[in-house]
């Protein structure tokens, strides 16, 4: 709730200081505890400034605003895609588990995208397989030759596969919308490291990335939270 003033404040170049509550409460020995109201606690926190004045908080720049804010959503971006996947392996479990071996790496972009077109065998077997073929010839590196070869194998899994819900179940619906999820937070979280790129000073990016086991992505982080 402070940033505001302190934006305002940043705006018209007026310095304060910004305490913890919890380092406020110490200082002002209990003070602020009794009798709580806002006012009190505003006459509480100018008499500890007046009698024992506080250092003045640093003034961060916009760009490190930015930073840390990118990386904020990057986190939660990366919370709910943890999420939506959890949520997405127990529906397959019930749709069609089969298709969960049709890659070596079951998850990307590629992955989702045939969950989603096919989250039920009956929908594999009802679909001819030139247009399995079509469909999957149309994601991003996928040629014809891996096409027919995806195309055989989905179908194999389909004809041994035996769902406990039905093509029309709800849980298709719970299904495609952690598949939505996970594509929506995948996006998030490469606009958010696409941003912070842009904003980190090269110089601290090039002395972290120096550093044995720190890759891009994570020196970024650490920028935009020191």
């Amino acid at each position: 709730y402070s940033r505001r003033l302190q934006a305002f404040l940043d705006m018209h170049e007026l310095r304060y200081v910004m305490m913890n509550p919890l380092e406020a409460k110490r200082k002002t020995k209990d003070d602020l505890h009794q009798n709580k109201t806002d006012k009190l606690d505003a006459l509480y926190l100018a008499k500890l400034q007046s009698e024992h004045p506080q250092r003045l908080s640093y003034v961060q720049s916009e760009e490190y605003q930015e930073l840390m804010a990118n990386n904020r959503i990057y986190e939660q971006a990366s919370h709910d895609l943890i999420t939506n996947r959890n949520r997405l392996h127990k529906a397959i479990q019930l749709t069609f588990p089969e298709i969960e071996h049709l890659m070596v790496n079951p998850r990307g972009k590629n992955y989702w995208s045939i969950v989603l077109r096919f989250p039920h065998p009956d929908i594999v077997l009802e679909t001819k397989e030139a247009d399995i073929i079509d469909f999957l010839k149309g994601l991003t590196g996928i040629g014809k030759k891996r096409a027919n070869d995806i195309a055989q194998s989905l179908i194999r899994l389909a004809k041994v596969a035996c769902p406990a819900v039905k093509k029309n179940s709800a849980h298709i619906r719970g299904l495609k919308m952690a598949i939505n999820n996970i594509l929506s937070a995948e996006e998030e979280c490469q606009t958010a490291l696409q941003e912070m790129a842009k904003l980190a000073p090269k110089r601290d990016l090039e002395i972290l990335t120096s550093i044995p086991g720190i890759g891009k992505n994570t020196a970024l982080r650490i920028i935009s939270e020191l």
